[in-house]
């Protein structure tokens, strides 16, 4: 009897699906795009149904394309953009489109957690700060704002619940996803914190049941059967996060394994056992062994979204010359890109276009293109943008190498603008570390899909997922590159403490956050 398993994984900016055999190799997958609303600045929306009608498309797609008998699928396992904030009634029907991680508008409610509970309490108690990225402070500005709506409020779900909720009918969360709600979420016992919960008002039975991400929490209904072609009673395993699912993908799975995932979002991880959480990074429940391992991590909001940004709104000369040659209208940003030196003429710019997470926490902080002379071109916009993210990363890793987080000296890559050689050279360059980048691997779909193997009982643990590690090219930094950049990131580390209280007058001259 075979044994085919399904994952799939809901991205910022689209939701892709694979099938794979019991050896892992990709039978079938599709991918379908959708856009990501920011109806102010500082906002960031998507409806939920679209999240659905991806997964069910993606799936029904994919089990098409691998020519497989539905009823040998085993196992189907969902990741997803984290964390999100979805109402949903009694009937399961959405209440609102859901702010997502990049979404910044609850900062009066976290203005209140840091005066009334205290950061220090809230980090011992979650392993993570307080900030309008948690999905509990977007819950609370529901309350706050929306009243009518978070009374009606049977559970709230993230874009990972979502789907799955709908592929089983039942409205529950995975250890990843509930450990990025934060706030009352005690990340050491795995449970919500109920008296905390109390006493910043959240009614604790609209917070969805906790399961460990390789469970199987319910079956495919018949009518999600009928939309995704998988067959009724398919058993769905809890699920994980986007970035833990494609850092599975990758073999991270033990103590100082580490890798970066530039995806909408830039992600580098650490996977350790130890319950030690670095401050003013975030701390994830691991998919792999999730009753005992953590990921810690710096998140850019923005890294691949930039690159995405100038497609889409100052691209237009690369987005025709792609379409006349027939290749992505990324490999030509990244032709146009390699005309600039490293350095970008002293182009630097500050990456924070919707905001920043790690490590300055700053939901008022705005992108800045720093140094601009009428000498520079687009080629100099599109390096310094690649330069900006990899300067980020640097300043973030450093704050973890600090920390004393024990960390293999490899950095593997994958995924989002890991794929262009000379942004992966960038990062390598600015790091100033060794890469190894895997061309081939379908990403958090593959780490959904091993996720569901191991929960059924195809796998007996996640070792199998450093067995189908090939990576297909190794960088090496750059000695000479890296001292340079070393000049231009000193500049880049000085200019956001003297924008920082322009970048609050800005928030107050135009009433947005």
């Amino acid at each position: 009897m075979a044994n085919y398993l399904v994952g799939s994984d809901v991205g910022t900016g689209g939701t892709k699906s694979v099938v794979i055999d019991e050896e892992g190799h990709v039978l079938g997958s599709h991918f379908i795009e959708y856009p990501l609303e920011t109806p102010r600045p500082g906002w960031a929306e998507h409806d939920p149904e679209l999240y659905w009608r991806a997964v069910a498309d993606t799936i029904r797609h994919s089990i098409s394309q691998a020519r497989i008998d539905a009823k040998d699928i085993r196992g189907v396992s969902i990741s997803a953009l984290s964390p999100a904030c979805i109402l949903v009634d009694e009937n399961l029907n959405p209440l609102q489109k859901g702010h997502i991680w990049m979404d910044r508008r609850a900062t009066a409610e976290c203005k209140w957690l840091k005066e009334n509970i205290g950061e220090d309490r809230i980090f011992e108690i979650s392993g993570n700060p307080t900030d309008p990225y948690y999905a509990v402070a977007k819950l609370m500005w529901e309350k706050n704002n929306r009243p009518e709506l978070y009374k009606k409020t049977y559970k709230v779900q993230t874009a990972a619940c979502y789907p799955r909720m709908k592929l089983t009918g039942k409205a529950v969360i995975d250890y990843s996803n509930a450990s990025l709600m934060g706030i009352c979420f005690d990340i050491r016992k795995k449970k919500w914190d109920e008296k905390l919960a109390e006493e910043i008002g959240i009614d604790i039975e609209k917070l969805p049941e906790v399961y460990p991400c390789q469970e199987v929490i319910g079956e495919v209904t018949r009518e999600a059967a009928e939309e995704t072609g998988m067959a009724f009673g398919t058993p769905v395993v809890a699920g994980t996060v986007d970035a833990n699912a494609a850092w599975l993908a990758m073999g991270m799975v033990e103590d100082g394994d580490n890798s970066v995932v530039m995806g909408t979002a830039g992600v580098l991880g650490v996977c350790h056992e130890k319950p030690e959480f670095t401050k003013n990074m975030i701390t994830i429940i691991h998919a792999a062994n999730c009753e005992k391992t953590y990921t810690t991590l710096m998140a850019l909001v923005s890294c691949g979204a930039l690159i995405r940004y100038f497609r889409d709104n100052l691209g237009r000369l690369e987005m025709d010359s792609a379409a006349k040659l027939g290749i992505s209208e990324y490999d030509v940003l990244n032709l146009e890109a390699k005309k600039a030196p490293p350095g970008s003429d002293g182009l630097i710019v500050l990456p924070y276009f919707m905001g920043e997470r790690t490590p300055i926490w700053d939901p008022l902080a705005r992108g800045v293109i720093f140094g601009l002379s009428l000498a520079h071109s687009r080629a100099h916009i599109i390096r310094a943008l690649m330069e900006g993210a990899g300067y980020g990363m640097l300043h973030n890793l450093e704050l973890i190498r600090e920390s004393g987080l024990y960390i293999k000296p490899v950095l593997t890559m994958g995924e989002g603008g890991a794929h262009s050689r000379l942004w992966r050279q960038i990062v390598c360059d600015i790091l100033n570390v060794n890469g190894a980048y895997m061309a081939e691997c379908p990403g958090a779909p593959l780490g959904n899909a091993i996720n569901a193997g191991v929960g059924v009982g195809v796998y007996k643990d996640y070792s199998v997922a450093s067995d189908w590690v090939n990576f297909s090219d190794r960088i090496e930094p750059n000695q000479k590159l890296h001292d340079n950049y070393m000049k231009f990131y000193k500049i880049y580390r000085n200019l956001y403490p003297a924008l920082r209280e322009s970048f609050k007058d800005l928030a107050d001259a135009t009433g947005y956050v």
